[in-house]
């Protein structure tokens, strides 16, 4: 806006100094003062210059002059009778009077030749001013200024609307595509595709692409939670993997946290197998795999580790009652066989226990104590794998 506003000063000033209307003015009110100058050259006094002023003003009606002595000359030659205030001035001025009118006050300068009768100035000194009010309709304008102040406008007027339609421009496209590509780095450099870019802005198109990159980022999330939860999980029973014990385990390392750890084995699952083929072998790790979840609370955690291999993570849950839900398990596998195109399969399991304050820091220590429980298990009831 200031670029705007210095331009537009410098037009303006740029075409009043080549004004031709001021250089009308000028030309008349030096004319008056030369005819004013040469009567008193010829000894004209104060009397008769009033009456040349009055037969101006009366020739003239559209024309009013005023004629005012200076403090240097009202030294000399005292007040006029009839002057009334004025204002003094050290050069020349042009100014809009009333409506339609123009007023240029000329300052009338002391020259060498005042001097003889003037003793108390100075060359250069102002002596006076003669006022000048001209109707400004009476001046002619050359076509050449007319084009140079229509110019002047236009490029105004274009300078104008193109700061305010920039500013519209700014607040409604710009700055709200500078907050959605933020957001959009935010996200992205957070990896957090559920935050929803918001954007405000009155522009259609920039909405649409809010929108559809909102969708888009919703989809991805979707998807990633899905490729997320699919790599976490065993294909075959539903329950979690060995990657997502690492993540369990490393956050647990970063706090303590007490646990009571199920380490579980199927018995006789390989005589299963080659009995009845690996499709009955799976229905019976999924059956196995079910019976554990069923048992156990919300907050537990199982992974298949391989095989017929499973772990439980029961987060505090103490060794007494983590005790109770295997034996539960077991009973509830023993009670309920597996109904098979060529019989029944009744399912048994072995397992073992380890209880720690800080399952963490210890997992590898742990593991190892369970599986040493669990064969002890296993031996116990002569049961082979």
């Amino acid at each position: 806006m200031g670029i705007i506003l210095f331009v537009l000063y410098w037009i303006v000033v740029s075409q009043t100094s080549n004004n031709p209307v001021k250089e009308q003015t000028k030309q008349t009110g030096r004319l008056i003062f030369t005819m004013f100058y040469t009567a008193m050259q010829n000894g004209w006094g104060e009397r008769e210059i009033d009456m040349m002023t009055q037969r101006i003003n009366q020739d003239q009606d559209k024309m009013h002059v005023e004629l005012y002595r200076g403090p240097l000359v009202e030294a000399l030659y005292g007040k006029r009778a009839e002057q009334k205030p004025f204002r003094m001035i050290n050069e020349d001025e042009i100014s809009l009077a009333e409506e339609g009118m123009i007023r240029y006050r000329y300052a009338i300068k002391f020259e060498h030749a005042c001097l003889q009768c003037h003793i108390n100035a100075d060359i250069g000194n102002t002596a006076g001013v003669l006022e000048l009010v001209f109707p400004l309709g009476d001046f002619s304008v050359s076509s050449g200024y007319l084009v140079k102040m229509m110019t002047a406008i236009f490029i105004v007027t274009l300078l104008s609307i193109s700061f305010v339609l920039y500013r519209m421009l700014k607040r409604q496209f710009i700055l709200p595509l500078d907050d959605f590509v933020t957001q959009v780095d935010t996200i992205m450099s957070h990896k957090d595709l559920r935050k929803e870019v918001v954007v405000n802005t009155t522009i259609a198109e920039l909405d649409h692409l809010k929108n559809a990159f909102n969708k888009l980022r919703g989809e991805l999330a979707d998807s990633f939670e899905t490729i997320k939860h699919s790599a976490e999980k065993d294909e075959l029973t539903g329950v979690y993997n060995r990657l997502k014990l690492n993540e369990v385990l490393t956050r647990y390392a970063q706090s303590p946290l007490a646990a009571s750890m199920l380490l579980f084995d199927l018995d006789k699952f390989k005589p299963i197998n080659d009995r009845y083929g690996h499709d009955v072998g799976d229905e019976v790790l999924k059956r196995f795999a079910n019976v554990i979840l069923q048992n156990l609370k919300g907050r537990d955690y199982v992974f298949r580790l391989g095989g017929d291999e499973f772990l439980a993570l029961l987060p505090h849950t103490q060794a007494i009652d983590a005790e109770l839900i295997a034996l539960q398990i077991q009973e509830e596998l023993r009670s309920t066989p597996l109904v098979v195109d060529h019989g029944m399969i009744v399912i048994g399991c072995s397992y073992g226990l380890v209880y720690s304050e800080d399952i963490g820091h210890s997992f590898d220590e742990l593991f190892r104590k369970a599986d040493q429980s669990m064969y002890a298990d296993k031996n116990a009831k002569n049961v082979s794998r």
